[in-house]
């Protein structure tokens, strides 16, 4: 981030805290067990009006509760931006096999766009919220529906 390459796009970043900055709310499902949990994006980055809100994760670090830190975090930010429109907030996952795509599109204007591989491969694997909708819709229209079964 600090390259000069990099540091000529950035108007501002902060590296935030590891609680107490600015926390996001989410919950997910481990085992049968409902939990709840909050986290600190790890880094906020200025250019323009628009703020890239970015956690950073492991390569292979796809877990049920980062998949709800990206689902929740997406939720947050989109309704930030509905409330306000000074900024427009977009989060990010990023993940070392990524750093370098990142930092091109970056300097390239197209970070609004982007998905580092962690990203895209939590969204497949646990589909979005209105894929989840959208695929019950279909099921319905076309009569598929789940069965129950008796035992």
């Amino acid at each position: 981030m600090i390259s000069e390459e990099n540091a000529k796009k950035i108007d501002a970043w902060i590296k935030s805290l590891d609680v107490g900055f600015y926390s996001v709310e989410y919950s997910w499902r481990k085992g049968e067990h409902p939990k709840q949990g909050s986290f600190n994006p790890d880094f906020f980055i200025k250019i323009g009006r628009d703020i890239l809100v970015v956690e950073i994760k492991m390569d292979t670090d796809i877990s049920c509760e980062n998949k709800a830190k990206l689902r929740y975090a997406r939720q947050h930010f989109n309704r930030v931006n509905k409330l306000q429109s000074e900024y427009k907030y977009y989060f990010k996952f990023l993940s070392p096999s990524s750093y370098d795509i990142f930092f091109h599109d970056l300097r390239e204007g197209k970070y609004k766009a982007f998905k580092s591989k962690i990203e895209a491969a939590s969204i497949s694997s646990a589909g979005e919220p209105d894929q989840k909708k959208k695929h019950r819709k279909n099921r319905k229209k076309i009569g598929l529906r789940k069965r129950k079964r008796s035992f």
